[in-house]
C-alpha cells in the first residue's frame, strides 16, 4: 500500500536520474472482490450544547452494489445513531449523512463503524474514529433591538432563557422615550440605548431588530449596522415589519430580500401584516421550500418522517409582510403557500450570505402561535428559535482563529497549524506575538512560538510531528491581546484527535500498472510473485555517483597467506593426533 504524502513516481523519477534502479515484485490480488471500506469523515469539530449536526462520511466497496448495510456511531460502547444506507456502484466512493446530537459536555472521540460483512476480506477499514469538542464556551452574544412590547418580543426571549450557548441582550422600546433593558451583562450595556461605535457594536456575534423605525438610529449607526455584517461577519435578522424608510439605507442592502413601498404594490397585498380581512393579514400555514426541508435551521427531528410530522401539527401563522424579489444568492427557506408577488411566492423566512457575515429576513411576527398555541410541553418554538439565533451568531469570526492543515491525523504526521488574528477593529492583527502549546496524550508538552506569514495579514503559523495515539490540546496563546475585554480573547484551544492510520486497507488490491511505472522510471524491472526467479540474475551492477567498484588480486592479500599457513598447521595437527606420518 502507498501510505506516504509522496508521489511515488516523483521518487522513482529522482532515483531513475540517479541511475538507482526499482526491482518491484507484485504481491497479492489486484483487485479486492468483497470490501466495504470508510474512506474519510468529515464533520463540525466544535459544535454548541445541543446542537443537532450532520457527519458525513465516505464508503468505497467492492461487490456490494444496492445492498443495504447499516452504520452507526459509538461513544465509548454506547451507540448514539445509527441509519439504514443503500451501497451504491463498485469502486465509485460515496457521500452519507448521519444526524449526531452530542449528549456530554465534553472532547468525545467518536467512532464510526459500517457493518461488517460475513464475507469480508478486510475489517480494519470498517471502523474510523472522529473528534467532536463539545465542551462548556462562551455564550453568543446577540443584541435584540425591539420597536414595542409585542408578543413576538416575549415569546423569543422565553425560547432562549434556558440556552446556556446564547446571551440575548435586549433593548425594548415601552413607550416615547422609555425603554427597558434585558439580559446585560453589566449596569453599563446598552445604558446610552443603540451602539455609537464600532467597538462596542462589535462585541455582539449577531443583532436583531423587531418592528422599529428607520429614525431610531442615526446615519452612521446605519452605516454601521451593514460594516457590522459585511467586515465583523455578524449575522442580521430583521423580522416582521420593515419600516419604509429603510428603503435605499444600508440595511436594505444587508437584507436578503428588496423591499417595496406599499403604495407599489397590488391591492390585494395591502394591508399589512396586521389582523384583519385583508389577504396578508389572514391565518395560513408556511410551506417549507425543497432547502427549507433539509436546512439544520428548520429541523424540529432527525427522522424525516417524524419531522415531517411534526411540521404539519404546527398551528397556523397569522400574517406577512410583502416584500420584493428575493435578491441572487439569497436562499427561501419558507414561504407563504398561496399569495404571490412578481410571479413569486411570498417569502416567509429567506437567508442569504453578505460580506464576510450572513443575513436573515423574516416576514412575519407571528411565530408565537407555534407555542401560544401548542401544549405547553411541546418544545417546537424553543428548537426553531434556538437554532435560528446559534447558526446566526455562530459564523462570527473570534479574535483568534485556529484551523488544522488535515482533518485527521496518523502517528509519525506533521500538524499544520494557522492561526489568525484579529484587532479590535476585526482587522488583521500583523504585530501579535504567538505561543503554540501542545499537551499530548502521555502529558508530553511543546511549546513554541508561531511565526507571522509575511505574505498574509494576520496569519501566524507553526507545526510539530504527533508520536502517539490519542486527544491532543493545543493552546495558542496572542500575548499583544491579553487583558483585552474577555479572555478568551488572548487565547484560543482547539484538540485534536490522532487514530490508527486506514490507509494501509485502503485500495489494499496490487495496483500492477503503478509497480511497473515506478520500476520503468528508475531504470529497473517490474516482476510478478511467479518470476521472482529471475529478480537476481537482472540485478546488475551500475555504476554511479554512489557506487564504486574496485579490483583486488587476492594472491597479494596478507590474510589469504596467514589462512593458507593455518590450514597447513591444522591438517599437521590433526595427522599426528591419529598416529598418521
Amino acid at each position: 500500500a502507498d501510505n506516504s504524502d509522496l508521489d511515488p513516481l516523483a521518487g522513482a523519477q529522482n532515483f531513475g536520474s540517479r541511475e538507482i534502479p526499482i526491482f518491484t515484485v507484485g504481491i497479492g490480488q489486484e483487485r479486492v472482490p468483497q470490501d466495504i471500506g470508510i474512506v474519510d469523515v468529515n464533520t463540525a469539530k466544535t459544535v454548541l450544547e445541543g446542537s443537532v449536526f450532520n457527519v458525513s462520511v465516505g464508503i468505497n466497496h467492492e461487490g456490494y452494489a444496492g445492498q443495504q448495510i447499516r452504520i452507526s456511531i459509538l461513544d465509548g460502547e454506547q451507540e448514539v445513531a445509527s441509519k439504514m444506507i443503500t451501497l451504491g456502484a463498485a469502486g465509485v466512493t460515496r457521500r452519507y449523512e448521519i444526524e449526531l446530537t452530542p449528549e456530554r459536555p465534553d472532547v468525545i472521540v467518536y467512532e464510526l463503524a459500517v457493518e461488517l460483512q460475513n464475507d469480508e476480506i478486510i475489517s480494519q477499514n470498517n471502523v474510523y474514529q472522529f473528534l467532536v469538542d463539545n465542551t462548556e464556551k462562551e455564550p453568543l452574544d446577540i443584541l435584540y433591538i425591539e420597536g414595542h412590547p409585542r408578543n413576538e418580543y416575549k415569546f423569543i426571549r422565553r425560547a432562549v432563557e434556558d440556552d446556556t450557548s446564547v446571551r440575548l441582550a435586549t433593548y425594548l422600546q415601552t413607550g416615547p422615550e422609555k425603554y427597558y433593558r434585558q439580559g446585560i451583562n453589566t449596569p453599563t450595556e446598552l445604558s446610552g440605548g443603540f451602539p455609537r461605535s464600532k467597538e462596542e457594536l462589535y462585541q455582539y456575534e449577531a443583532l436583531i431588530l423587531g418592528d422599529i423605525e428607520e429614525g431610531f438610529f442615526s446615519v452612521d449607526q446605519l452605516q454601521m449596522i451593514q460594516d457590522f455584517v459585511a467586515e465583523r461577519g455578524g449575522g442580521f435578522l430583521m423580522s416582521g415589519i420593515v419600516d419604509e424608510k429603510f428603503i435605499g439605507t444600508p440595511v436594505e442592502d444587508v437584507l436578503p430580500v428588496t423591499l417595496v413601498e406599499e403604495s407599489f404594490l397590488p391591492s390585494h397585498l395591502r394591508g399589512g401584516i396586521r389582523r384583519g380581512s385583508h389577504p396578508t393579514g389572514e391565518l395560513f400555514f408556511p410551506r417549507l421550500t425543497n432547502n427549507g426541508e433539509f436546512s439544520p435551521l428548520l429541523r424540529l427531528s432527525g427522522d424525516d418522517a417524524e419531522n415531517d410530522a411534526r411540521w404539519r401539527q404546527l398551528p397556523q401563522l397569522q400574517g406577512v409582510f410583502v416584500t420584493g424579489r428575493i435578491k441572487p444568492g439569497a436562499t427561501v427557506l419558507m414561504e407563504h403557500p398561496l399569495l404571490q408577488y412578481q410571479n413569486q411566492a411570498l417569502p416567509v423566512l429567506t437567508t442569504q450570505r453578505y460580506g464576510s457575515g450572513r443575513s436573515v429576513a423574516l416576514a412575519t411576527a407571528s411565530s408565537w402561535r407555534w407555542q401560544m398555541m401548542m401544549a405547553a410541553a411541546d418544545q417546537s418554538h424553543e428548537i426553531l428559535w434556538r437554532q435560528l439565533l446559534r447558526w446566526l451568531a455562530v459564523s462570527a469570526p473570534e479574535r483568534v482563529t485556529v484551523e488544522f492543515d488535515r482533518e485527521f491525523y496518523n502517528v509519525g504526521d506533521e500538524v499544520h497549524v494557522t492561526a489568525t488574528v484579529l484587532n479590535l477593529d476585526y482587522e488583521p492583527d500583523n504585530d501579535a506575538t504567538l505561543w503554540m502549546q501542545v499537551n499530548a496524550p502521555l502529558d508530553i508538552l511543546v511549546d513554541q512560538s508561531m511565526e507571522w506569514d509575511i505574505e498574509e495579514d494576520g496569519v501566524y503559523r507553526g507545526s510539530f510531528i504527533v508520536e502517539e495515539e490519542g486527544v491532543y490540546d493545543l493552546l495558542v496563546d496572542v500575548a499583544s491581546a491579553a487583558g483585552e475585554r474577555r479572555s478568551g480573547e488572548s487565547e484560543k484551544r482547539a484538540p485534536f484527535v490522532v487514530t490508527p492510520s486506514l490507509q494501509e486497507f485502503n485500495n489494499a488490491g496490487m495496483d500492477r500498472g503503478l509497480l511497473a511505472r515506478i520500476a520503468e522510471l528508475s531504470g529497473g524491472r517490474y516482476f510478478d510473485l511467479s518470476d521472482i526467479d529471475q529478480l537476481a540474475s537482472a540485478v546488475q551492477f551500475t555504476p554511479n555517483a554512489y557506487s564504486e567498484q574496485v579490483r583486488d588480486d587476492l594472491w597479494d592479500q596478507p590474510w589469504l597467506l596467514v589462512l593458507l599457513i593455518s590450514l597447513l598447521i591444522l591438517d599437521w595437527t590433526a595427522r599426528r593426533l591419529k598416529g598418521l606420518s
